[in-house]
């Protein structure tokens, strides 16, 4: 595979709706009817028949049948926020998700506790507004420090692969797995237990498609392939403990400077008794 090929300029490897060699009728309507890039349809629907030949695609730099997966990648993480938005469901941390497992909880005793002043009373609403806004701005680096331990794996599995054949490959599967966590965000309306659902079910599928991936592009040794697979499922308590750290960071952050609170406070009864107490 060379990266010459994909570089090379010409109206076929352009990205932008038009007419490209190799539509199909249906591409031909989309583009004429709605002026959609007919790459949108194929490249959904070849991440999980044609998984190798999307990655391939991306790491020659050929973008003339599908989109960059790191343009994929962007349009989907900005698109959730649309889905969770239609089925009310967060897509970050919220005190509700936080408290919702311990009903002895007092939020409204927590919420006292400020030491700012506020014109009006402070409320909930209020917190969790603040809390979304700036975590929709840092689950962007949250998620580039996560994906590391994955990509620092896949380089070791191929030292000779240069780092962007890697981050294709790492985001050809991590953009399958979130077409399906985007399409079972209605799960979420079920509480917990659909969404650990949903999340369980996108983990499989994006370990399924690592294994295919590593079969064709690390090598096709069984035994390798075994050992590569079980070390990226041995990474996700580290890229979780990477995200949970993250976030505990930024809603403590938020609730201390924005509103004078302490989310220790909020999670141990005892910390909460010794703020309230005069």
């Amino acid at each position: 595979m060379t990266e010459t090929q994909g570089n090379q300029e010409g109206p076929g490897n352009q990205e932008g709706p038009g007419k490209r060699e190799g539509d199909t009728p249906l591409d031909s309507l989309s583009i004429a009817v709605f002026d959609v890039d007919a790459r949108i349809f194929r490249t959904m629907r070849d991440y999980f028949l044609k998984p190798v030949t999307v990655a391939t695609a991306g790491i020659e730099r050929d973008y003339t049948r599908y989109l960059s997966p790191i343009r994929v990648f962007i349009a989907l993480f900005s698109f959730q926020f649309v889905a969770a938005a239609l089925f009310g469901t967060p897509v970050t941390a919220t005190i509700e998700s936080m408290t919702a497992t311990d009903p002895d909880i007092d939020v409204a005793a927590w919420l006292a506790t400020t030491r700012m002043d506020f014109d009006t009373p402070l409320t909930l609403e209020r917190v969790e507004s603040e809390l979304r806004a700036v975590q929709s701005l840092t689950l962007w680096p949250l998620t580039v420090l996560s994906s590391l331990p994955y990509l620092i794996a896949l380089k070791l599995f191929r030292p000779s692969f240069p780092i962007w054949g890697h981050v294709q490959i790492y985001l050809t599967v991590t953009n399958v797995s979130f077409i399906v966590m985007i399409a079972l965000i209605p799960l979420h309306t079920m509480g917990g237990a659909g969404m650990a659902i949903g999340m369980g079910i996108a983990l499989t599928v994006f370990y399924v498609y690592a294994g295919i991936l590593l079969a064709r592009l690390y090598g096709k040794s069984v035994t390798a392939l075994i050992l590569r697979l079980a070390g990226l499922v041995a990474l996700l308590p580290i890229t979780m403990l990477i995200t949970m750290i993250g976030t505990y960071i930024t809603i403590d952050w938020v609730l201390g400077n924005s509103f004078g609170l302490d989310l220790l406070a909020l999670m141990s009864p005892e910390a909460l008794a010794e703020i309230s107490s005069p």
